[in-house]
C-alpha cells in the first residue's frame, strides 16, 4: 500500500489510530492473561493481583468491542428507521418553529452578524477592483450560455403573433409615439442637423434642392415630433405622409423583430456578442456602484435589522415559519439519509462518531484492568 493510499484511508477512517490502540489493549490483555494462566503466575503474590487485573481488562475490552460493533451493525441493518428518527429529532428539537424564528431574530439583532457580513464583504468586495473581478467571474460562467441561447433562439409563429398584438396596443403605440416624437425634436435641434440634410439632398437634382429648403425640414420635423409627443391628429398632406411612414414602421415591428429568424448564424453570434459585451460593461459599472454603496452602508449599521433587503427577506420568512416548515425540513433530512445505501450510511455515521466510541473502548479496557487489580489486591489482603 502506498503512502497516498494510507493517507486516503486515514482521512476516510479518522478513528483508525484510536481503534488500533483499543484493539491492541484487547489483544494485550488477552495474550498476557493466556500467558499468566499457563505460566502459573498465581504462585506469586503479585501474580494473582495481575491476573485479576488482566481478567477485568479483557472483559471490559471484549464487552466494549462487542457493544461498538453491534451498534454500527444495527445502524446498517436499521438505517431507514434511524433516518426517520433523525429527521423527527431535527424537526422537533433542532429546527422547530420557535428555534427557527429565534435563529432569524438572532441574525437580525446580533451585532456580530453584521460585523461578520461587513468583514466578509470587505475581504471579497472591498473596492471597485474586487467587485469588478467578482462580476467578471460571474460573467465568465454564464456568458457563453447566454450567447449560445440567444444565437439559437428563434421566434415561433405564436411569438410573432404576440409581438404583433403587443405593438398595436394603444398603450404601446402611445409610448412609441412619445419616444419617437421626443427623438425627432431633439434630432432637429442638433447642431449637425443641417449637415445631415445636406448629405441627404446631395444626390437630388438642382431644381429639387430649393423645394426641399422651402419646406424647411428642420422646422417640419420638429413640429411633427412635437405632434407625435402630444398625440395630435395630422391634417396637412406633409404631416400625413410622415405619420404614415411612422405608422408603417410601428405596425411592422413584429416583422423586423421576427426577421431575426432569417439572419445567418454567424451574423447572429456577432450581434449577440457585441450586445453582451456592451451590456456586460454597462451592467458591471452599475452593479459596481450599487454594491460599493451597499458595502459602505452596511459598515455604518449596528445590526442587520437596519439593512432593508436582508430585513425584508428574513421578516417575510419569519412570518411564514410554522410547524409545517420544521416538519418539512425534518422530512428532507430523513429522505436524504434514506437515499444512502445502508453500508454507506453506516460508514458516514461511523466516520463522524466512532472516535468517541473508541475512546470509550480504551477507557473501558483500562478501567476494567484497574478494577480487576483492585479486586485482586483485596483478595490477596483479606
Amino acid at each position: 500500500m502506498s503512502l497516498k493510499d494510507m493517507s486516503a484511508g486515514a482521512r476516510d477512517r479518522p478513528y483508525a489510530r484510536l481503534q488500533l490502540l483499543s484493539n491492541f489493549l484487547l489483544f494485550l490483555f488477552g495474550g498476557l492473561l493466556f500467558w499468566g494462566f499457563f505460566g502459573k503466575w498465581d504462585r506469586f503474590p503479585w501474580g494473582g493481583v495481575l491476573l485479576h487485573g488482566l481478567e477485568g481488562g479483557l472483559v471490559g475490552a471484549v464487552c466494549d468491542w462487542f457493544a461498538v460493533w453491534k451498534t454500527y451493525r444495527a445502524v446498517e441493518t436499521e438505517s431507514e428507521t434511524i433516518a426517520e428518527e433523525i429527521g423527527k429529532w431535527v424537526s422537533s428539537d433542532l429546527v422547530n418553529e420557535e428555534k427557527l424564528r429565534e435563529y432569524m431574530d438572532r441574525i437580525l439583532d446580533d451585532p456580530e452578524q453584521i460585523a461578520a457580513l461587513s468583514t466578509l464583504l470587505q475581504e471579497n468586495l472591498g473596492g471597485s477592483e474586487r467587485i469588478g473581478k467578482a462580476l467578471d467571474l460571474v460573467w465568465e460562467k454564464v456568458e457563453e450560455d447566454i450567447v449560445r441561447y440567444l444565437t439559437n433562439f428563434r421566434f415561433s409563429g405564436a411569438d410573432q403573433e404576440i409581438l404583433k398584438d403587443l405593438s398595436r396596443r394603444k398603450e404601446i403605440l402611445g409610448t412609441v409615439r412619445f419616444l419617437v416624437g421626443e427623438a425627432l425634436v431633439k434630432a432637429a435641434d442638433q447642431e449637425d442637423f443641417k449637415d445631415r440634410i445636406d448629405r441627404i439632398t446631395r444626390s437630388l437634382s438642382f431644381l429639387a434642392k430649393p423645394l426641399v429648403w422651402l419646406l424647411d425640414p428642420q422646422k417640419r420635423i420638429r413640429e411633427f415630433g412635437a405632434g407625435l409627443k402630444e398625440d395630435q391628429e395630422f391634417d396637412s398632406e406633409e404631416d400625413t405622409v410622415l405619420f404614415e411612414i411612422f405608422s408603417l414602421f410601428s405596425d411592422c415591428a413584429d416583422l423586423y423583430i421576427g426577421s431575426w429568424n432569417d439572419l445567418p448564424e454567424s451574423k447572429k453570434e456577432e450581434a449577440v456578442r457585441s450586445l453582451t459585451d456592451f451590456g456586460k460593461d454597462q451592467l458591471n459599472r452599475m452593479l459596481t456602484d450599487l454594491i460599493a454603496l451597499h458595502v459602505e452602508d452596511i459598515k455604518k449599521m449596528e445590526n442587520l435589522r437596519e439593512y432593508g433587503p436582508i430585513r425584508s427577506v428574513l421578516e417575510f420568512l419569519r412570518e411564514r415559519t410554522n410547524a409545517s416548515v420544521s416538519r418539512y425540513l425534518g422530512e428532507q433530512v430523513a429522505r436524504g439519509l434514506k437515499r444512502l445505501e445502508p453500508r454507506q450510511f453506516r460508514i458516514n455515521l461511523e466516520a463522524k462518531t466512532r472516535r468517541v466510541l473508541e475512546k470509550i473502548r480504551i477507557n473501558g479496557s483500562l478501567l476494567g484492568f484497574v478494577s480487576g487489580c483492585g479486586i485482586g489486591l483485596l483478595d490477596f489482603l483479606f
